[in-house]
């Protein structure tokens, strides 16, 4: 039988003590994708689409961000967070803001909802993180230029009552979201439907697709546009 003396069962149980932490901080950390309150609602070999929702009180597990991605907000909510051993931090999230983040430094971090009503974001990670050729902005009068970055472009969309925009054909492609309700006639190579687009609607825009949009029924819009190199 091994006997230890005091120093020797200290050491001891220092080892497990870090061992279990360890253990512990791997298994409280999950890639982003799969973190409960991030819906993975659209996945291709460009882009993958996680809606997240998070209701008053809630708290997201640790998780982490390691894929370039584009921020998009669709409520005015009081949220916290905290990156791994740092302090919680408090911040205001305004509809309609549009944030790209290279994600260079992977950040691992939680999220709460620290207000009445519900938290609603949608996190597109560039998965394909190959450059393509540059391409020439979009001259479009309803589109401001946000972000120009390597593997995407953003920009902010808005539309009058009856105000008709179009993208044209090209050899990129395009995911255009909806921030808020609005109702429009979509025109692709020629043929129309009607949706009733709520925040967080989304098409998906193939290259060589001629899209034109048109918004109905006394509505104006709001949305993002990301061109994918």
């Amino acid at each position: 039988m091994i006997k230890f003396n005091q120093s020797q069962i200290m050491k001891l149980l220092f080892l497990f003590f870090i061992t279990i932490t360890a253990l512990s901080f791997s298994i409280a950390q999950v890639p982003v994708k799969d973190e409960p309150r991030h819906h993975n609602i659209f996945e291709n070999n460009f882009v993958r689409i996680l809606d997240v929702n998070i209701k008053p009180g809630d708290t997201t597990l640790y998780h982490r961000h390691a894929i370039p991605s584009v921020f998009i907000f669709f409520t005015k909510t009081k949220v916290g967070s905290n990156l791994i051993n740092q302090p919680a931090l408090s911040n205001i999230n305004i509809s309609g803001n549009i944030i790209y983040d290279s994600l260079k430094t992977p950040r691992i971090h939680r999220v709460w909802n620290e207000d009445t009503s519900w938290f609603h974001v949608m996190d597109v990670e560039i998965v394909n993180q190959r450059e393509t050729a540059k391409h020439s902005l979009l001259k479009i009068k309803n589109a401001q230029l946000l972000f120009d970055k390597p593997l995407v472009r953003g920009y902010n969309v808005k539309l009058n009552i009856g105000e008709t925009f179009n993208i044209p054909k090209s050899d990129t492609r395009f995911l255009l979201v909806s921030i808020g309700e609005v109702n429009l006639n979509i025109i692709t190579n020629a043929k129309g439907q009607i949706r009733a687009m709520k925040a967080g609607h989304f098409i998906w825009i193939e290259p060589n697709e001629d899209v034109v949009i048109k918004t109905l029924n006394n509505t104006h819009g709001s949305f993002a546009l990301l061109q994918l190199r």
